[in-house]
């Protein structure tokens, strides 16, 4: 098996094969967690024997893991004892995030840059191609509820409704951007505008508040020959692009200053609760609240009722994974996120999604599915990086060293003669 094949895999099971209708009859959302599982487990099978660096398979990048899950059992006990929800149904409803192991089984796999790229390349295909389907077939998709009443509620409604996999398009936008700013290239350019029609007709503003930013930086550096003229080209390129697409943009702005100006807008309220009243001790603002389990506890059914009022904690993004798994997960993450913006070892489409993860974190978690396995790969990559620049510096020194040996040995027979 190659790499790639297996990073592709832990992708499609990642976004749950897109939530098709017609697959998750027979492909249950329990189904996908248990093959997501036992293909974490199998690439101890598949890839024993290849050659790796031990160095990237070592216990402080593996020690993510367990902080994460140290603060999913730590929060278990909040649940249990603040909430009155039993460990075994807790230890039920949070099963997503035991997904976590993956990141020890890429830890083991050990893909290159280019296996990575390539999968999330192909799985960005896949969610635009079936996001399209389900632009004018909305059933192709399941879509819940909330989704759908969120939709009809909106005057101009973006098109189409969520797609799971959205994380990796982000991811590999970025790095398209990283490619036209080392060295400047029209296609590259052009697939990166693609993707950026495709974001702004998606019309999430959490993600453009990310994505255009950015943009506007990877034009401004970098780097050709003829950069006046292209930018001359580009800003003729996106001033078409913006005239066209005004609606939209006039919405999204309108949306927007309504929404801050409006104390009832639902992120506000969850704001206000989940700091102010939802964890009833200190013990619980520190380690989280746990997973609630709707309609099998009185915990879960606060979650129900919470949910009629308006309040999610998923509108919260890495908030609301506060909420839940307290700060200990959030710490681990987070410490990953500057390292990487402080090193400068690691590439720049890295940085960015890092830089989005740290400005914008409202629309990221990691409760299960794609946002789950996004972290998993910023922390292999991190790990990658990091121990690629040491070998290299290793290298360097010991070419050198053995040069300066030589050089050194020459001398001495030279005095001799």
């Amino acid at each position: 098996m190659t790499k790639f094949t297996y990073i592709f895999i832990c992708l499609l099971l990642s976004v749950g094969f897109w939530q098709i209708s017609f697959l998750q009859r027979f492909l249950l959302p329990d189904m996908v967690l248990a093959l997501t599982w036992l293909w974490a487990l199998s690439s101890f099978y598949f890839f024993r024997g290849r050659l790796k660096i031990n160095s990237i398979y070592a216990s402080k990048y593996k020690n993510y893991v367990y902080y994460v899950f140290a603060g999913v059992f730590i929060s278990m006990f909040s649940a249990y004892f603040f909430w009155g929800q039993s460990l075994i149904t807790t230890l039920i409803t949070q099963r997503q995030i035991y997904s976590f192991i993956l990141l020890p089984a890429i830890l083991f796999v050990q893909p290159e840059n280019n296996d990575i790229i390539k999968a999330l390349k192909w799985i960005s295909i896949g969610t635009i191609i079936i996001w399209g389907i389900s632009v004018f077939n909305p059933n192709f998709v399941s879509i819940d509820e909330r989704a759908i009443a969120w939709h009809q509620s909106w005057e101009n409604a973006p098109i189409g409704y969520y797609i799971s996999g959205i994380y990796f398009v982000v991811l590999y936008l970025y790095f398209k951007i990283q490619e036209y700013i080392n060295k400047f290239s029209w296609d590259s350019f052009l697939q990166v505008s693609f993707l950026l029609v495709f974001f702004v007709l998606y019309n999430n503003r959490s993600l453009l508040l990310g994505i255009i930013p950015i943009f506007i930086y990877s034009i401004i550096k970098f780097k050709s020959k003829y950069k006046i003229i292209q930018i001359f080209i580009l800003s003729s390129i996106i001033i078409v692009g913006i005239t066209y697409s005004w609606n939209i943009f006039e919405s999204f702005f309108q949306k927007t200053q309504n929404e801050l100006n409006n104390s009832d807008y639902n992120r506000w309220k969850s704001l206000n609760y989940f700091f102010n009243e939802y964890s009833p001790n200190w013990f619980c603002y520190l380690f989280g609240n746990g997973f609630p389990s709707g309609g099998n506890s009185s915990f879960g059914n606060l979650m129900w009722d919470n949910f009629e009022n308006g309040i999610y904690a998923s509108d919260l993004g890495m908030i609301g994974m506060w909420t839940t798994y307290g700060l200990l997960p959030l710490t681990a993450i987070y410490s990953v996120i500057i390292k990487v913006l402080n090193g400068k070892m690691f590439p720049l489409y890295l940085k960015f999604i890092c830089i989005h993860v740290l400005f914008v974190p409202t629309i990221f978690e990691f409760w299960g599915d794609s946002g789950l396995f996004m972290f998993v790969l910023i922390i292999y990559l991190f790990a990658y990086y990091t121990e690629r620049s040491k070998l290299l510096k290793r290298y360097i020194y010991n070419y050198n060293h053995h040069k300066v040996n030589v050089q050194l040995g020459k001398r001495i027979v030279f005095i001799q003669k």
